[in-house]
């Protein structure tokens, strides 16, 4: 009895991408979709199935990593939001860079950062928080506490080198820093000028913490 070969299962292009997607790569074009979702649809939109269908991977690889959507959105804002945040940690490895430069470079990558997907992403967060009283208290934790504590850090940066007063070293600073950015990027949907931002950090921002 003759036997019948059969033909190898065709891939196609979808899973193909799944195939070559590993590790970091994978990790990012999860992030990627997460962020892409939020900004088109809102949180209520966003789902584990419409996540993997953009990042063309399986539900199992998201799971495995986040097991649930809520877990999935923050950490993907938080890592969309870090950089500039980390920068601010790099620069106080560089005597020259003073406590008014670092904020100010601070805030004008914040603000870029924010005209583009991550501030949709950010407004459908923020309005999830209004409804949701648990999500809220866990965005803050998650979310604003440890960002708080990395200009802080900049703050008690700028006490040793005489820029800042030790009493300035407030969550009030980076509450209203971050507070006036959300508002008029975020809430509002006005991109803030360069000349502004210089006017935010030396008519307000370090009137207010430097000694007097």
């Amino acid at each position: 009895m003759s036997s019948v070969s059969t033909p190898p299962l065709e891939t196609s292009g979808e899973d193909s991408g799944r195939q070559r997607k590993r590790g970091v790569e994978l990790e990012r074009a999860i992030k990627d979709a997460t962020i892409a979702e939020l900004a088109c649809g809102g949180y209520g939109s966003v789902t584990i199935e419409s996540v993997a269908a953009r990042a063309q991977t399986g539900k199992a690889s998201i799971y495995r990593r986040w097991p649930t959507k809520q877990e999935l959105v923050l950490d993907s804002l938080g890592d969309l939001l870090s950089g500039p945040l980390l920068g601010a940690v790099e620069m106080q490895l560089d005597d020259k860079v003073t406590t008014r430069d670092a904020l100010l470079t601070l805030a004008r990558r914040i603000s870029k950062l924010m005209t583009g997907l991550g501030g949709d992403a950010m407004r459908s967060i923020m309005g999830e928080s209004l409804r949701d009283a648990a999500f809220c208290s866990t965005f803050e934790c998650d979310f604003f506490d440890p960002r708080k504590q990395v200009l802080l850090r900049l703050l008690e940066r700028g006490v040793r080198r005489g820029e800042v007063r030790p009493d300035a070293v407030s969550v009030l600073v980076p509450e209203v820093l971050a507070g006036t950015l959300i508002h008029r990027v975020v809430l509002r949907r006005k991109p803030i000028s360069d000349a502004e931002l210089v006017e935010l950090i030396d008519g307000f921002v370090m009137p207010a913490v430097s000694p007097r």
